[in-house]
């Protein structure tokens, strides 16, 4: 099997797609600073499996000026021994947990 060369991507439509990321949506129902129905009561299982099966699997950070916060996720999983993916999604569990907590009292 032969190995193909990768054809080089041209800087400017790397940029134009991180412009595109930084740009409001045009929808208003479709931006994150859209309401979101508060659910008081969890979800049922099979409503949670159905849920969960629409989400995407990835999600791209971008760090812009919070430089900080990546080297002190890279701290910490180094600390940890940990993966840097394995720590941002432990430290997203235990943030959104608070955030919860401070939503309901």
């Amino acid at each position: 099997m032969a190995i193909r060369k990768r054809e080089p991507v041209e800087q400017a439509k790397i940029e134009a797609f991180g412009a595109a990321a930084d740009t409001p949506l045009s929808d208003p129902a479709l931006s994150v600073n859209a309401p979101v129905p508060r659910v008081t009561a969890r979800p049922s299982e099979k409503a949670t499996q159905t849920a969960a099966s629409d989400l995407p699997k990835t999600f791209l950070i971008r760090w812009g000026d919070d430089v900080d916060l990546a080297l002190e996720l890279a701290e910490i999983a180094k600390l940890e021994d940990r993966s840097q993916h394995k720590t941002a999604l432990r430290a997203l569990r235990r943030g959104l947990e608070v955030m919860r907590e401070e939503k309901l009292s």
